[in-house]
């Protein structure tokens, strides 16, 4: 999922503020402006999952959907690579759309647009990581120390579930510096930060994608991954939250 690899520099302070914050109770919004960027958010993430679904050519059909909720798409959906990058953008791009609505600054605007590339690429780079590591893990596995190479067995799914947890270590190191380049090169805002521990617990998406690629059959782990829609709105609501200073209730119309 996401990381929030910078809160830019508070100018009032001189310092720079870096960690994961509660995009609800951390905002300086009122909750009617937070109420309309979680709103608009959530439309960002049912937008982009309509948009899977018709490619998918799955109904949308309200009716039917919840008449045979087990075979809709988001019952259905993989989650993987792809639909997970198009949800987390749909969720970031609607709470930039709720950030401009509650807030018409433009120095606010500016760091919610930051804020909507550095989500997007937290998102998108690890979940890549995550699924290259495991395919490469297992074609190494199979080439070099299994005789049948065609035969999906318990030894395979150790060469997978051993490169998927290094896609995601990996995933989230390499998105902290583009993200931090990004910041640095683009939007001339410091020099980032160096990733901490703290930093993989925001990740569940990567962790179901790892699962997904280990056995993608288990049930249980699919309906895990039916909360990474809910999962992905964080980093929606962190975009639309976002503001240039720590603090700017006061300073920020």
């Amino acid at each position: 999922m996401n990381i929030s690899p910078v809160k830019f520099n508070d100018v009032s302070t001189n310092k720079t503020s870096f960690g994961h914050g509660n995009p609800w109770s951390d905002s300086p919004y009122s909750v009617k402006e937070r109420t309309i960027i979680a709103g608009t958010t959530a439309l960002g993430v049912v937008g982009s999952l309509a948009i899977l679904a018709k490619s998918a050519k799955y109904s949308l059909n309200p009716a039917k959907m919840f008449k045979n909720f087990k075979g809709s798409y988001i019952h259905k959906a993989p989650y993987d690579e792809k639909e997970i990058i198009t949800i987390g953008a749909g969720s970031c791009l609607g709470g930039l759309a709720g950030g401009y609505i509650v807030d018409k600054n433009p120095e606010n605007r500016k760091a919610k647009l930051r804020e909507t590339l550095m989500q997007i690429a937290n998102i998108s780079i690890p979940i890549i990581f995550v699924v290259r590591f495991a395919k490469g893990a297992k074609y190494l596995g199979q080439k070099f120390f299994e005789k049948n190479k065609n035969v999906e067995n318990a030894r395979t799914k150790v060469y997978k579930a051993t490169g998927a947890i290094a896609g995601i270590f990996a995933g989230v190191f390499v998105s902290n510096v583009i993200a931090n380049k990004i910041n640095e090169l683009i939007f001339k805002k410091g020099k980032g930060r160096p990733v901490q521990l703290s930093d993989f617990s925001a990740h569940l998406d990567d962790f179901c994608m790892a699962a997904r690629q280990i056995d993608e059959t288990n049930p249980l782990i699919h309906k895990v991954t039916m909360c990474i829609p809910l999962a992905l709105m964080v980093a929606g609501n962190e975009v639309g939250n976002k503001t240039l200073h720590e603090h700017p209730r006061e300073k920020r119309r």
